[in-house]
Formats: C-alpha cells, sequence, structure tokens
C-alpha cells in the first residue's frame, strides 16, 4: 500500500512541520524535564511550592551537590526559579505553559493515589 497523501499534500505537510520553530525547543525541555531525578524535583516543587537544596537532597537521597546540578539544568531552561533567605535558597516553580501542563499532569497522579488511599480506606 502506498502514501495517502498527495504530493501537494505533502508538501504543505512539510511547509507546516518546518515552521513549526518550537518544537525543538519543547523536545529540549521535556528532555531535561524526562530525567527521572528532575522530574521527581519538579514534582516535589509543585507539591511543596518551594524547597531548599538540602531538603530535596534529603528527600531523594541525593548528594547536594547531584541535586544542584539538576536544579542547574532545571533553572537554565527556566523551569525554577530562586528565592534567597540569608544563606539558603529556595526553589520554586515558574509559571508558564510547560510548567502548567506538568502540574496538571502530576493533579491527575494525585487524584489517582487520593482515590487508590479512599479505597484502602474502606476495607
Amino acid at each position: 500500500m502506498g502514501p495517502n497523501f498527495s504530493k501537494a499534500e505533502f508538501a504543505l505537510i512539510k511547509r507546516n512541520l518546518a515552521s513549526q520553530k518550537g518544537l525543538a525547543t519543547l523536545a529540549d525541555l521535556l528532555a531535561v524535564a524526562g530525567n527521572s531525578q528532575r522530574l521527581k524535583i519538579l514534582y516535589l516543587l509543585h507539591a511543596h511550592h518551594e524547597m531548599c537544596v538540602c531538603d530535596l537532597a534529603e528527600v531523594l537521597e541525593l548528594t547536594d551537590s547531584a541535586v544542584s546540578q539538576h536544579l542547574r539544568k532545571l533553572k537554565d531552561r527556566n523551569l525554577v526559579k530562586t528565592r534567597r533567605d540569608g544563606q539558603t535558597i529556595f526553589y520554586s516553580l515558574v509559571s508558564n505553559i510547560f510548567i502548567t501542563n506538568l502540574q496538571d499532569m502530576f493533579g491527575l497522579d494525585e487524584t489517582q493515589e487520593q482515590h487508590a488511599f479512599a479505597l484502602n480506606e474502606r476495607k
């Protein structure tokens, strides 16, 4: 079986794909957020609004240095922001469409967990 589109349709599809400049940026964001440790960091910042390196390191059972490296990558992609309080730097999520969509996905997991917890309570 051959292609389902005409040559003209393929040309239009290819032009449309080439005009989607945001795809490379989205791929970069997904690659950064797709690392399991960084995704956990994003989830923790979603759930607790802001945390410092030492708190994240404790929860994730990583060194402060390892957490700092992950946070640097997230900050470089404008996924997290910082707030200094004395010697301590707190990290939180930025407000952008990528983070909003990610928080929606985290919310789905939380709803499933709450539902499972409620079912276990009934037993």
